[in-house]
């Protein structure tokens, strides 16, 4: 029974337009666009972004509210632990994992874990992120933005072209209730001949 459950919340991470945000806690991510990353590549991501969630659940269970979010290698944490050697301990974890990652960004801050209320305001903003986004860029398909939210600061991750991921993040920026736009989206090659 748990092989099958692993087999089908697998196969479901490696669909185009999934939410890619491993929690630990109950921040919220959204997908704009599809998913440029290869299945391998998703997969991997996923089981990063796992395997530190339920390291950081193990040591410090409700004390701390971490959120693990993972895009093509690189590990976003944010949320909220209880003192700054907490802060530093759990990104240890994250370069100590068995597949390493390319690069950590702490965003956890040091503070009382965030209330439901928060959470679900959190989770709001996304999907209005993610509306903004999309109805700006028009064409869905140009979009691989992973969108993240956590205490009203929106984190934007994925692969773009340079012009696309200025205009997700100015769009991004005048949604209610948005206090700051962080970019971590990583500049899609341009192929020969093409426009950014």
């Amino acid at each position: 029974m748990k092989k099958l459950i692993v087999a089908l919340v697998t196969a479901s991470f490696l669909s185009a337009c999934v939410p890619l945000v491993f929690v630990g806690g109950a921040a919220l991510g959204l997908w704009v666009g599809s998913d440029p990353r290869k299945p391998e590549v998703i997969k991997r991501d996923f089981d990063l972004g796992a395997q530190l969630s339920e390291r950081i659940i193990d040591t410090y269970k409700e004390r701390a509210h971490v959120n693990v979010s993972v895009f093509n290698d690189l590990v976003l944490l944010t949320g909220e632990v209880p003192d700054a050697a907490a802060k530093q301990q759990v990104e240890q974890f994250a370069w100590q994992m068995k597949h390493r990652p390319r690069n950590v960004y702490n965003e956890l801050v040091v503070a009382a874990p965030s209330s439901v209320t928060a959470r679900a305001n959190d989770s709001q903003i996304s999907a209005r992120v993610k509306t903004a986004v999309l109805a700006d860029a028009g064409d869905a398909s140009a979009v691989h933005v992973m969108i993240v939210t956590e205490r009203q600061v929106v984190y934007l991750m994925g692969i773009a072209k340079p012009a696309l991921i200025e205009r997700a993040a100015k769009a991004a920026s005048k949604v209610s209730g948005v206090k700051q736009v962080v970019k971590l989206v990583e500049v899609e090659p341009a192929k020969p001949g093409q426009a950014n």
